[in-house]
């Protein structure tokens, strides 16, 4: 014999009856040789054992506290025999013949239904397909009928599982739907329907010899009681479990539990009772269930109609916890379903939105989060609203209705406090968007606007004392600036949002910025003042470039008609070497094309008014630079702006003059060229940047400087050798080419002033 524990039409255990050796314990507790699954709440931990006794297998009861029952009376042992059924609590102990794999023929379905009914179909391995389409095994030309409706798997031991293969009106065995895509195990006898479509299985290894004898005697009997009559009486004395089972379904479908509950127990008790032992104990399991949910559901519904929210909230989550099966007595059900479903969906929205509400520190994005729930809960509602869910639906919709105004005073005060993070946020504008929210109807913006308030009026007038430093800056009242206290808030009053803690160290880093770059324009500016003062677009040191007779006379070198200076001098000797430097010119000119060592001008009794210029446009420059960086744009105004406007004239007219001299080198010859070419270069701002003849200032003045040069030094090789006249020739010619600070040229002028000196005039 091949002993089985089904639960719910699900083999749970199998095991052939020479394999058994010792005791199987079978019940809920984790020690059994065979435990039940926990969905089965009936069993018993130790509820039955299966025992060898005698060559026989035995089934008895271990002192389960619901019984165990065959063919609906409850037994304490019992010696076990082929096509035994078995209740053991919502599980169920089958006992079938051994199934052998050799010389079995094919199990078969008996057609009941449909142009093919009479026939008998063959179960060949592995899968036989049922549908409507005509490439399946068995076709039922019918519209209920799914082109691929369900398939019977046939293993490799002669079992035959049926499973349904996603239809659209699904299958049943023995009136009970297959659930979830699973497979159930057929046994001999087994009426399977597809949609309305019916066949039988019939079991390949069960010998119908005496089925059928019995089958033809039944036959003729029926037709015997048929025709007296007495067939009718028969039925109507001991009806079969079927129409039991049929009654119950119809009693629960009006919702009659406790009559279904009763027809059901006759059912157990009746005619073909054995065959239909799982249809029973399910349908029994089911009427429990759905007497439960229906009160749940009753309850929720009174509740809903009184407004008493908490106690709905308990049973919707109760009847949200029930299965899909809980809910399919009838077809009202499935509604009833939805309409549970969409109640729970409404009361989540309404206590959420109730609890965050009135929540001080309620975000913006959880408020418009509540308001779209509560929203998609009332359009989850349709066009007819059920009477018990209107006081809901009222509630729904005043929740709305303050969460859709809160809702934009929020988002107004979100949004203004978001102009925090603005390079200059408008403080003004802001305060006033909060103090209107202190004033809200809504209790949650009111607390949440003053608890921002404080700090946030604190901020705005620090941000104040911090525009009035900056306009102290451009109004060049730098230490003013430099001393102004901005006053911020404590960072703990602050700490209460992120956007105030980060406006309040945006102004603390202003505020620090703020005094170092007043400090650093302070200096900047101070030593452009230092030269110029803060009046006056043309500074002397660049004012002489234009004058045309101080400048003929440098261009003359003037210097040359006076003694020649000492370097200890403390006054210039002539226009020459003040705007120029005797020293200091040659020493730049003669250093190209590499900058001039610093250490050979530094120790020259005055700076020339041409080192001046140089010296003054540069902190010009460096001013300029320094205001017109994007961090420092904010300077640009009031009296800072017009000494910038000032400083752009004068930087102007160095333009100007650059040009100029650059031309007057260009066009004249020797040491004018040289001269001229000299006072360019050091007005230019960067080497390079000034042309002559097609080639840079510089490049240029380094090769007329050594033309000219080599020309000296041609004539001081004469001199030595020369007579005392062409002496004085060759002594005036150096010194009419040379440039003052010449070593050559300032050998001639000593020999000339000592010639001078000796005969008291030159010669």
């Amino acid at each position: 014999m091949l002993i089985r524990l089904e639960f719910n039409g699900r083999i749970i255990h199998e095991i052939s009856s020479g394999a058994i050796s010792g005791e199987i314990l079978i019940g809920r507790s984790h020690s059994c040789t065979w435990p039940v699954p926990k969905e089965d709440t009936v069993s018993s931990s130790r509820h039955a054992a299966l025992f060898v006794k005698g060559g026989a297998v035995w089934l008895k009861d271990l002192g389960s506290t619901n019984g165990t029952f065959h063919n609906g009376k409850k037994i304490e042992k019992k010696k076990l025999a082929v096509n035994d059924k078995i209740g053991l609590g919502n599980c169920v102990l089958c006992v079938e013949p051994e199934r052998g794999r050799e010389g079995k023929a094919f199990s078969e379905l008996s057609v009941r239904s449909g142009k093919a009914r009479g026939q008998k179909k063959q179960l060949k391995p592995p899968a036989f397909v049922i549908g409507s389409d005509p490439s399946a095994d068995l076709v039922f030309l019918d519209t209920l009928v799914s082109r691929r409706h369900a398939e019977i798997l046939v293993k490799e031991d002669g079992s035959c599982w049926v499973r349904d293969l996603g239809s659209k009106n699904g299958t049943a065995v023995n009136g009970m739907p297959l659930r979830d895509d699973k497979e159930r195990l057929l046994k001999d006898g087994d009426r399977i329907s597809f949609s309305h479509m019916e066949v039988d299985f019939l079991d390949g290894a069960v010998k119908r010899s005496n089925k059928q004898t019995w089958l033809r005697v039944g036959i003729l009997v029926a037709t015997l009681l048929a025709g007296t009559g007495m067939y009718r009486v028969y039925q109507g004395i001991r009806p079969s479990a079927e129409s039991y089972i049929r009654s119950a379904r119809k009693l629960a479908a009006q919702e009659k539990f406790t009559a279904a509950a009763e027809t059901v127990d006759k059912a157990a008790n009746a005619r073909r009772a054995s065959h239909n032992q799982v249809t029973i104990e399910e349908l029994r399991r089911l009427l429990g269930i759905w007497e439960s949910t229906l009160a749940l559901w009753r309850r929720a519904k009174e509740s809903l109609e009184q407004g008493r929210w908490t106690q709905v909230s308990r049973d919707l989550g109760m009847l949200q916890a029930t299965k899909k099966d809980a809910w399919e007595w009838n077809e009202e059900a499935a509604d009833e379903n939805a309409n549970a479903l969409r109640a729970k969906a409404m009361l989540d929205a309404l206590l959420r939105a109730e609890a965050s509400i009135g929540r001080e520190d309620i975000r913006f994005d959880m408020l418009a989060e509540d308001h779209d729930a509560v929203a998609k809960a009332l359009a989850g509602l349709g066009a007819e609203t059920p009477a018990y869910l209107t006081p809901l639906k009222a509630e729904l919709e005043k929740i709305r209705e303050r969460q859709s105004v809160l809702l934009a005073e929020s988002h107004k005060m979100e949004e203004a406090l978001n102009m925090l993070s603005q390079e200059m946020p408008p403080y003004r504008e802001i305060v006033k968007v909060v103090e209107e929210a202190c004033d809200s109807k809504e209790e949650a913006l009111r607390r949440r606007a003053r608890v921002v308030r404080a700090p946030l009026q604190a901020l705005a007038q620090s941000f104040g004392l911090l525009a009035a430093a900056a306009q102290n800056v451009r109004e060049l009242e730098m230490q003013k600036a430099m001393a102004e206290d901005i006053s911020l808030p404590s960072v703990d009053a602050c700490t209460i949002d992120p956007r105030l803690s980060q406006a309040r160290k945006t102004l603390e880093k202003a505020d620090k910025n703020l005094k170092v770059k007043a400090g650093q324009l302070n200096m900047l500016l101070g030593e452009v003042v230092k030269r110029i003062g803060l009046e006056g677009d043309s500074p002397e040191m660049l004012a002489v470039f234009q004058d045309q007779t101080v400048m003929d006379k440098v261009l003359a070198c003037d210097t040359l008609d006076s003694p020649m200076p000492r370097r200890s001098r403390q006054e210039p000797s002539g226009a020459y070497d003040r705007v120029l430097g005797v020293e200091e010119f040659y020493e730049y000119l003669s250093a190209l094309p590499e900058p001039v060592n610093p250490a050979l001008v530094s120790d020259l009794p005055f700076v020339s008014m041409l080192t001046q210029a140089r010296d003054l446009l540069q902190k010009i420059e460096a001013l300029e630079t320094f205001v017109s960086q994007p961090e420092n744009r904010w300077m640009n105004a009031g009296k800072l702006a017009r000494q910038m406007t000032r400083m752009a004239t004068i930087l102007a007219s160095r333009e100007a003059l650059m040009k100029e001299y650059a031309t007057r080198a260009e066009t004249a010859s020797g040491r004018a060229a040289l001269i001229a070419g000299g006072i360019a270069m050091r007005l230019s701002p960067k080497a390079g940047a000034v042309k002559v003849k097609g080639q840079p200032l510089e490049t240029w003045l380094e090769g007329e400087l050594k033309g000219q040069r080599a020309s000296l030094q041609q004539l001081n090789g004469e001199y030595s050798l020369a007579p005392a006249v062409r002496q004085i020739e060759i002594r005036n010619e150096v010194m009419s080419k040379g440039l003052p600070g010449d070593p050559l040229v300032r050998a001639m002028w000593a020999r000339r002033d000592a010639a001078v000196s000796a005969t008291g005039s030159a010669q």
